[in-house]
This record gives structure tokens, sequence and C-alpha cells, in this order.
């Protein structure tokens, strides 16, 4: 029963989604003018006001490894609303509502949904080279972290490493921009968390005190490396000081592309002292028209496990439109401390 709703669904809303292209002519004079402005992935104008409406939704099917059933939930349906009115000053925000509907075996649950605030921040744009951002933002650790919306990414789960070694969202202020360093230029974003998190959620451990920076440059045209640092402190015990060091790069070959993280985390204090490692590897092999191969490979060594965690993830995703998504995935994993997500995976996600 489980696996025909999840089929049923699936189709559905493949087939609604996939009908709306990003390069679509607008619609006929004399309907909706605010719906002529509409393209897919780029918000809606909501008249002069400089105001965007936006954001994407996932709905999901989950089997995990060794489970008799598999579950179908509506993950996440996100809304950005953003502001420019063309001077220096802007305004972001990014509010999800988390798994708002789940059928499993006990039939339909909605207890579990949660209202998240994943990024509310003002920016005033000084010069290219400086910027300043105030609020609640993505910490700028990696790749993944940053472009962390489903229809991004490849893959339905996320690398431990991008989640679970950092917090994934910070309170405070930053300057960034682009050093004409290079003939390309240097990104850059330094940054600083004083305190609590705006919006805290009361089961994620969020920093305390955290202050880093990240640079990223293309090498060549199609090659990005990127050098993330990040000291910090978290809710769960401020006498463990963590440093933590991450490199970062991707490859585009053509159709193609490869990516990878490496992090390395520092603990200070007391019995927590030590040292843990972790990185993923990620190939995109194009296929067939809009059909995607994908495998992953990551590893984690944490403080005091008697071997290293390894993870094998492959699958497949079918992309249409740069804001349209159907993944399908298989992932195993060998020491298994850390619970990562295993079994059969897959998700449909829509930019709006």
């Amino acid at each position: 029963m489980i696996f025909r709703t999840a089929a049923a669904l699936f189709a559905i809303l493949a087939l609604v989604c996939a009908a709306v292209r990003a390069d679509e002519t607008p619609p006929p004079i004399g309907q909706d003018p605010m719906a002529q402005r509409y393209a897919l992935g780029h918000g809606l104008p909501l008249g002069d006001t400089g105001f965007t409406l936006g954001g994407y939704a996932e709905a999901g099917y989950a089997n995990p490894r060794g489970a008799d059933n598999g579950r179908v939930a509506v993950d996440a349906l996100s809304a950005f609303l953003w502001w420019d009115g063309g001077g220096r000053w802007r305004f972001f925000s990014e509010t999800e509502l988390s798994e708002p509907l789940r059928w499993g075996e006990g039939g339909v649950r909605t207890g579990d949904a949660d209202l998240i605030s994943e990024r509310l921040y003002v920016d005033y744009a000084w010069r290219d080279a400086l910027k300043f951002r105030a609020g609640k933002f993505l910490t700028p650790v990696g790749r993944w972290n940053l472009r962390h919306a489903a229809p991004l990414t490849w893959t339905t789960s996320r690398p431990l490493i991008t989640e679970a070694t950092f917090p994934t969202n910070a309170t405070g202020a930053m300057a960034y921009g682009v050093l004409p360093l290079t003939p390309a230029g240097i990104e850059y974003s330094l940054y600083v968390s004083p305190g609590k998190e705006l919006f805290r959620r009361d089961d994620l451990d969020t920093f305390t005190e955290a202050y880093g920076l990240r640079l990223s440059t293309p090498l060549w045209p199609t090659f990005d490396v990127g050098l993330s640092w990040v000291s910090f402190e978290q809710t769960s015990n401020r006498e463990i000081r963590k440093q933590l060091l991450g490199v970062d790069a991707q490859w585009l070959l053509g159709r193609a592309e490869i990516s990878g993280e490496f992090t390395y985390r520092e603990l200070k204090g007391g019995a927590s002292a030590g040292d843990e490692s972790g990185w993923y590897l990620q190939a995109v092999l194009p296929l067939v028209g809009d059909w995607f191969a994908i495998g992953r490979n990551e590893g984690f060594h944490q403080r005091g496990a008697a071997r290293d965690l390894s993870l094998w993830l492959g699958g497949v995703a079918w992309r249409p439109n740069p804001a349209f998504v159907i993944k399908a995935e298989y992932g195993h994993a060998v020491e298994n401390a850390a619970r990562l997500p295993e079994g059969f995976r897959a998700s449909i996600a829509v930019l709006f």
C-alpha cells in the first residue's frame, strides 16, 4: 500500500512540475498579469514593491535498509521572500515547514511538522569588494551547505560532514565580497556569531560563539576550489572549543561534474579533546537526455570509534530544467556508528 501511494504521488507531481519549463513563453495577454511575470525557479515579483516571493517543495519516499515498510512524506515546504529596491540595501528570508505530512504504517501523520527560520538577514552593498550582512545566514563552510535547497542538489541525502561537523546556520554579522587579487577574483566571507541563534530550534546544537573565514576562487574556468576555517563553541558543551578546517573543490567537465569536501576538526577541552576528520567525493555523469548517474563515497573518522565510517551511494536523477529534479538512490554503510541513512530513498523537488 505504501509503495502504491508513493508511486502515485511521484507520478502526479512529476506530471505537474515537468509540464512547467523555465524557458516557457509567457501566458497569453488577458491572463493574470502577475502570472505573466513568473518563471519557474525565478520567483514571483509582487507588483512594483521590489519584493519577490519564491521557495521550493520536496516530497520523498524512504525504505531504510532492514525495514519492512517505507514511508512517504512531504519533507519540506520552504518560502523565500526577498527585496531589492535597486540600491545598496537588500533583504532575504527563508522560512521552512519541515515534514508537514507523512504516510507510514500508522497512517497519515501531521504532528511532526516544524516551522523553521533558515535565513533572515539584511545586506548592504558598499562595493563589490566589500558588502555587509547582519542576521541569520547559512554558515559559510564548504559548498553543499551554501546550496542546500533540495532542487539544487543531486541526491536526497546530504553528506555527513556537511551537517554533523558544524552548525549549518549562524546568527551575527558578515563582511563578504570579491577581491580583485586574481584575474577571476577571490570570493571571501568573514563572519562572527557572538551569541544565541535567532529563532533557535531546541533540537539543534547551535553556535554560542563562532568566528570564521571562507575563501574560494576558480583556478581555471571549470575548476573551483575553496578553503573554510571556523573556530566555535556550541550549546551542548561550552567548555569544548572546536577548530574546523575545510577544503572543497568542483570540476565541471561539460555536463559532468566532480565535487568533494574534506574537513578536519580539532576538539579542545577536558576528556573531549581529540581530532576528527571526514570527506566525500561525488561524481555526476550524464546518461541519456536529462538523465544523470550519481556516485558518492564518504568517510568519517570519529573520535573514539574503533573503525572509520564509510558510505557508498549510487543513484540516478532526472533534471529536465535547473528548477526541477527527481532523484533515486541506494546507500550502504560500513561501521555506521553515526547512523547515516542506508537503503533506498527517492524524492521529487521543485524550485519556485
